[in-house]
């Protein structure tokens, strides 16, 4: 009996001890303000509820995931004019006007200077191969590279061909440096997206 009566007396000292760590919780020490254990336990209640109504449910944030994918996918996407390009092209190579010119025929013309500026400031590795090398006729094949890591690298390969039918001037003395520029330009141009523009390097020009 008497193990009894001292079970149930340290049963009540934990309860009261509980109900005086909830007080504290919510009306620290010095406050002159006693609300019993149940107003306590209903304080806890509303405080979790609070939380609980604070954060964003699943579906508020799906539905905001779903209207943002929406509105880009309805977004029109502004595609550049070929003047808007070409001006981006010039700036990023570094291009100023007396590098580039239009010729009579309508084609827009880069200049010698204006190909190597393109290859310094790109940092563009280029390789030379002999494909013909006779009197008549001079193919060089080339490949230009530009190392932009495992997704930005690549590699485009060309040719450039000199003969007397295609020379003019001082250049019929010099088919292999013919050949070697105009490959030079095309692989130059290709890579970085002159081509596609309809933009032609001055070796390549005969009249």
């Amino acid at each position: 009996m008497g193990r009894m009566k001292e079970e149930f007396m340290q049963m009540k000292l934990q309860e009261q001890q509980d109900a005086r760590d909830i007080m504290e919780k919510h009306h620290p020490i010095g406050q002159e303000r006693y609300v019993d254990e149940a107003e306590f336990k209903r304080n806890e209640i509303i405080d979790a509820m609070h939380n609980i109504e604070q954060q964003p449910s699943i579906n508020k944030l799906n539905n905001k995931m779903a209207k943002k994918t929406m509105q880009e996918k309805l977004t029109p996407q502004v595609k550049e004019t070929k003047e808007e390009t070409l001006k981006r092209l010039f700036l990023a190579n570094g291009l100023v006007k007396e590098d580039v010119y239009k010729d009579q025929r309508g084609f827009v013309i880069i200049t010698r200077t204006g190909i190597d500026k393109i290859v310094s400031k790109q940092n563009i590795a280029i390789a030379y191969e002999p494909v013909i090398m006779t009197e008549e006729w001079v193919v060089l094949k080339a490949t230009a590279s530009i190392d932009g890591g495992a997704k930005n690298s690549r590699v485009v390969m060309s040719f450039g061909e000199a003969s007397d039918k295609n020379l003019m001037g001082g250049g019929k003395k010099f088919p292999v440096a013919m050949a070697e520029k105009r490959a030079m330009s095309r692989v130059v141009l290709k890579l970085t997206g002159f081509y596609e523009q309809g933009v032609f390097g001055q070796d390549e020009i005969v009249d």
